[in-house]
């Protein structure tokens, strides 16, 4: 079986690391693709429920190349006619059971993610109705079944959907949101770069809504887990997700001021510090952002063990990179994502 996985743009590798531990097979990706193509003989369909880094998962049934006018419509049209029946699409899509047909897009054409959704749909109902007589329901709002496509510059890929039309990242825990929530996949993609461990003294001092010490705790189970912020609201707004996701036991919340960190009372010294600070232009000024930034990294070097990390995610990069170097720091990993419209660097650094 051929499988693709979306995820967030820059940690395909990642996404893909965890496919291959959790199901084996065949792994290919292109970084920032937001694609992991997987093949596997098979498949068990309740690990995909368990992986921490993937959005949704697909199984291929055509990939193909696709130009970029009105025109090229035709040929895609008369060349998935013949996949669909080879494929048969009627075992996926019945006269049973209702469908629907989503599209993503990214490139110039001359057409539209609606144009190719219209395509697909009446090729799928007539190819159900010739073999099988009847017409397959149409079910904008509950299908039953997702035909996907993603169409990537002229490239096109076009896959049932196996995860249902909720994103896999939804985890169903985030009961209250925080202006600013990280992804839950890329809060796992940040605790994987900075090599987390049971027994680690694990620390997100600018929790938000608490999505990276809930994962720390969905991934470890013996983690000494402290969940911080200076705002006391987003402190009670993590607990209770973390309640909703019923790891609350696991982690310490409180009230405290990242800029003050070495002054908290902490039973070691601190080794994995895994954060989410503030960035982006919701947050004004950002001479204010960087202040925050200068005193967070000043206090939390004196409580960093000698092998500690530091994981964050910013669109301050730049400065960060200034930052680490001037106070002692040095930079052992970098790399672009793609977040919420933004393409924020995930920065790992520990001391010299």
């Amino acid at each position: 079986m051929e499988l693709m996985y979306t995820v967030n743009p820059g940690i395909e590798d990642i996404a893909a690391d965890e496919i291959s531990r959790e199901l084996g097979g065949s792994i290919s990706y292109e970084l920032m693709s937001g694609h992991v193509y997987h093949v596997v003989e098979n498949v068990d369909y309740e690990a995909f429920y368990r992986l921490r880094s993937i959005n949704k998962v697909f199984t291929l049934i055509w990939k193909g190349i696709i130009g970029k006018g009105i025109e090229d419509l035709v040929l895609f049209s008369k060349s998935l006619s013949q996949i669909l029946r080879e494929r048969r699409i009627w075992e996926y899509v019945t006269p049973h059971t209702s469908f629907a047909v989503e599209t993503e897009r990214i490139g110039e054409h001359k057409f539209t993610s609606i144009d190719i959704s219209r395509i697909i749909g009446e090729l799928v109902i007539k190819v159900v109705e010739e073999v099988t007589g009847k017409k397959p329901k149409v079910n904008l709002r509950t299908p039953n079944t997702i035909v996907h496509a993603f169409v990537r510059q002229d490239k096109v890929f076009v896959g049932i959907s196996l995860s249902g039309s909720r994103s896999l990242h939804r985890r169903g825990y985030r009961l209250y949101d925080h202006p600013a929530a990280l992804k839950p996949t890329l809060a796992y993609a940040m605790l994987t770069l900075s090599g987390t461990r049971d027994k680690d003294l694990i620390v997100d001092p600018m929790c938000g809504g608490g999505t990276i010490p809930i994962e720390a705790a969905y991934i470890h189970e013996d983690s000494n887990i402290y969940c911080l912020d200076v705002n006391k609201r987003y402190v009670e707004v993590a607990e209770k997700n973390a309640f909703a996701a019923g790891v609350v036991y696991k982690i310490t919340f409180d009230q405290w001021d990242a800029r003050r960190i070495h002054e908290y009372n902490f039973p070691s010294n601190i080794d994995r510090v895994v954060s989410n600070p503030p960035y982006g232009i919701r947050y004004g000024d950002p001479r204010v952002i960087r202040r925050l930034y200068s005193s967070f990294l000043e206090s939390l070097y004196k409580v960093l063990s000698d092998n500690g990390r530091v994981t964050l995610i910013t669109t301050e990069y730049t400065f960060l990179n200034r930052l680490i170097e001037k106070l002692g720091y040095i930079k052992i990993h970098e790399r672009i994502v793609q977040h919420g419209g933004l393409y924020p660097h995930i920065v790992v650094f520990t001391k010299k």
